[in-house]
């Protein structure tokens, strides 16, 4: 595979993803406005935390595992079977605990109590989820990245007719509705692309289940649980920061310019998984890797910047374009928000190479320190200046990150040389 094929896919999906994503956010802002948009993005946020705890380590370990068994179909079959049996037990245990604990969460995340059967609603589905995953994980181990491109653009599709349909006509609730639904729809079309394809099984758990096949499922689960509990954590304690110094409808200002955010660096984020870790995972020599490095970052890194730049300058029209009026002030929060995105891309493309060459343990630990100092400086920032210390914050936090990142390469080169030194001894 190309970088040019995997850009290509990349910029489609998030090209999609971003017109679909312009007019969701047109049709929540005005029929919702900035504290239901804030609600409904706690609800996400929720998701996507409990999504990733049970999946994103086993996802990453199941993408791996695929691309060394594609030509072993039976090695194969035996490693999802056994991944699929995981996640299926641990959805199953996350669904009792919401479903049971719905009220107290609905209280803590989404400060209302009367809003907990969307998330007895999400609880009936979150498996789906996960079998999602495990599809779209294998797709991409498969280097089948049409059909994961078209798994995405048809849950997004089908998320905002959602979205259109229901929030016009119920509100909050609807956004609630098409919010704690998404794992549903996301594996109906994962299953429905997946049906033909040679490398999802006609009989997905028919395998059995390999103690082996799941150390070498879960390697990346400490890493990812880190990530996937801390990062939702973490914007929540933030958001819940910004809700008591300036209120909830501040929770939606900034909602809204990390969803334009997320939009652009989709293309970027998509590139990195779908070439780079895999590209950087099978390189074994120090010039090779450097190269791939450079490339990154003479490509990757200056298109979000030039990206970034245009946004900030059209940063009121945008949010007249995209919001309402009653999102103006948001306008205060692109300049650190966007020079936060470009150094976030530079700490991911050198983060990239240290999860497919360095110990998992150090980047785990960096992980840790990144979300702790991350939540210091929201506290003193917001504290400060409001809604406006959460982006400074954010921006602080990358370039540290960055510079952490750049350290942590420059040892991995240095100890790829090593051999060659002790060759010519």
């Amino acid at each position: 595979m190309t970088l040019r094929l995997a850009a290509s896919m990349g910029a489609v999906q998030t090209l999609v993803s971003m017109v679909l994503s312009f007019v969701s956010i047109k049709i929540t802002s005005v029929y919702l406005g900035p504290a239901g948009l804030g609600t409904m993005g706690q609800l996400g946020l929720f998701m996507v935390m409990t999504q990733a705890i049970l999946a994103a380590g086993v996802g990453t370990g199941l993408v791996r595992r695929t691309a060394e068994l594609n030509e072993a179909p039976a090695q194969r079959e035996l490693a999802i079977s056994t991944a699929l049996r995981m996640l299926v037990a641990a959805g199953a245990v996350t669904t009792v605990l919401v479903a049971g604990g719905a009220t107290v969460l609905a209280r803590d995340i989404l400060h209302d109590v009367s809003l907990s059967h969307s998330l007895q609603l999400y609880a009936a589905v979150c498996v789906f989820g996960l079998v999602a995953t495990a599809i779209v994980s294998c797709a991409s181990g498969a280097k089948d990245f049409r059909s994961v491109a078209l798994i995405n653009i048809g849950t997004g599709v089908s998320s905002f007719a959602m979205v259109a349909a229901l929030c016009p006509q119920i509100g909050l609730e609807g956004g609630l509705i098409a919010t704690a639904t998404l794992p549903l729809i996301t594996w109906a079309i994962a299953f429905a692309v997946s049906r033909h394809k040679a490398w999802w099984p006609s009989r997905p758990f028919a395998a059995g289940f390999s103690r082996g096949e799941a150390r070498g499922v879960v390697a990346f689960v400490p890493i990812a649980i880190i990530t996937a509990v801390g990062m939702p954590l973490l914007q929540l304690a933030v958001r819940d920061q910004v809700i008591a110094h300036s209120g909830m409808a501040a929770v939606g200002l900034l909602q809204g310019v990390m969803r334009l955010s997320d939009m652009y660096l989709g293309i970027a984020s998509g590139v990195f998984a779908m070439y780079f870790f895999p590209r950087f995972s099978e390189i074994r020599g120090r010039a090779e890797l450097s190269a791939e490095i450079r490339r990154g970052l003479l490509l990757i890194v200056p298109a979000v910047a030039v990206v970034s730049l245009v946004i900030y300058l059209l940063r009121e029209l945008i949010v007249r374009v995209v919001f309402t009026s009653e999102f103006l002030p948001m306008s205060e929060l692109f300049g650190w928000q966007m020079a936060g995105n470009t150094l976030k891309m530079v700490g991911w493309l050198l983060g990239y190479v240290l999860l497919a060459k360095a110990n998992p343990i150090a980047m785990a630990l960096l992980e840790t320190v990144t979300l702790v100092v991350w939540w210091l400086l929201s506290r003193f920032t917001i504290a400060r200046d409001g809604v406006l210390g959460a982006p400074e914050a954010f921006a602080i936090t990358y370039a540290l990150y960055a510079v952490a990142t750049f350290v942590g390469v420059t040892l991995v080169l240095r100890r790829l040389e090593a051999p060659s030194a002790e060759a010519t001894t």
